[in-house]
């Protein structure tokens, strides 16, 4: 009961903002309520409760703008699916923190899934709970973080899609 309390807690405090540059229109599973619902989630799986008036953006980006990002911040060369940035700024209305910002590229996304066999959802909502899991301090360049991340990746998409993401 206290974890459901924690939980409905977590809701009510963290606030998502989807920055689109990428369609016209957003599709359904795309849409905030339903990015929402997985980055709820995935805090909740982490046990995070440091939120009070968090805030993430997540902005949906072409190749040419998340391959930029790439080399500008992480001096690595070419496109890649899922970029995150942390932060602990105030919002500019002064009245949220913002955790950190993901950028996703939908075309790289959209590949992967072909490749893996995936369908474009699970695969959109995997990368987005890598980038989350990123701004919360996990990370893969070792063997064993890679391990733990993608257990908590695997628990967090089977829990919610009901399919693995691997």
């Amino acid at each position: 009961k206290a974890l459901l309390k924690l939980t409905k807690k977590i809701q009510k405090i963290m606030k998502i903002e989807l920055i689109n540059d990428h369609y016209k229109k957003i599709p359904e599973p795309f849409k905030k309520k339903e990015i929402k619902k997985l980055i709820d989630a995935v805090l909740e799986k982490i046990g995070s409760v440091e939120l009070e008036n968090g805030q993430i953006n997540i902005k949906y980006t072409s190749e040419a703008e998340i391959k930029m990002l790439n080399e500008k911040f992480y001096k690595k060369a070419g496109v890649t699916n899922v970029l995150a940035f942390t932060n602990s700024q105030e919002t500019p209305d002064g009245n949220d923190k913002l955790i950190g910002e993901i950028a996703i590229c939908i075309s790289q996304i959209e590949k992967e899934a072909k490749m893996y066999k995936k369908a474009v959802e699970t695969r959109l909502k995997h990368m987005i709970v890598h980038g989350v899991l990123h701004l919360f301090g996990f990370d893969h360049q070792k063997k064993g973080e890679q391990i733990e991340m993608e257990q908590v990746e695997d628990d967090i998409i089977t829990s919610c899609l009901g399919e693995r993401p691997y």
